[in-house]
């Protein structure tokens, strides 16, 4: 792995943005980002493509960049511009807002934006998911209608982290569960509750913050749940 490769943030919600104490999550990324650049010069890009562009949500991004002094903010437009375009491909930090998983995601390919952020990525941009962009970033993203049991209900996302991601449910992580036994046990799930979030490391290793996170694993016919 490239030492350029820095960790992915997966967020349930936006609450960890501001979350204080010693080693909050805010101050790690303004260490990954000191090492390289003065963070003055640093561009921040927000793709709220799930949320339709929510502004309300963006305001919440930008002020908590605010914080650790990067003030160079711009929204990608779902429908973007040149400038929207140049500005991606120029930043380094990502976030991938929450909303609507699918529709999100139909935004971010239908404009090869997935293509831009693995490369970023690559080159080492700072990812951040929020709730539907958290699932973003992983292996596999979930549709709407969960009702028919034998329905297959995952689709491809970036596969950037390499397990199945689902944030703040209260079902017992169900669909999550659902979905792992759906790949035949070949990839493990986690699970993100509310105010809680899971740093990626380039090592391949996993941190829970904050609050514990359930990991699914499949195992013959069970399903094995476990609190990291």
């Amino acid at each position: 792995m490239d030492k350029r490769v820095k960790p992915i943030f997966l967020l349930s919600d936006s609450k960890l943005l501001f979350y204080k104490r010693d080693d909050d999550f805010l101050s790690r990324i303004k260490r990954l980002m000191h090492q390289e650049s003065q963070l003055e010069e640093i561009k921040s890009a927000y793709i709220g493509a799930s949320n339709n562009d929510n502004p309300q949500f963006y305001e919440i991004f930008e002020s908590a960049m605010q914080q650790i002094g990067v003030r160079n903010c711009r929204m990608i437009k779902s429908n973007p511009d040149t400038d929207d375009t140049i500005f991606l491909k120029s930043a380094g930090i990502i976030l991938l807002a929450g909303g609507d998983i699918e529709k999100g995601w139909d935004i971010i390919k239908r404009n090869g934006w997935d293509k831009i952020i693995i490369e970023k990525y690559s080159q080492g941009a700072i990812l951040i998911g929020v709730s539907a962009g958290a699932v973003q970033l992983g292996v596999k993203g979930y549709r709407a209608d969960f009702e028919d049991e034998e329905k297959e209900i995952g689709f491809d996302t970036l596969q950037l982290v390499p397990f199945i991601i689902d944030v703040h449910a209260n079902d017992d992580w169900h669909n999550l569960s659902k979905q792992v036994k759906l790949e035949d046990g070949q990839l493990k799930g986690y699970g993100i509750p509310y105010g809680a979030g899971i740093i990626y490391y380039p090592d391949k290793s996993i941190e829970a913050v904050r609050f514990s996170c359930t990991e699914i694993v499949i195992n013959g016919e069970n399903v094995l749940k476990s609190i990291i």
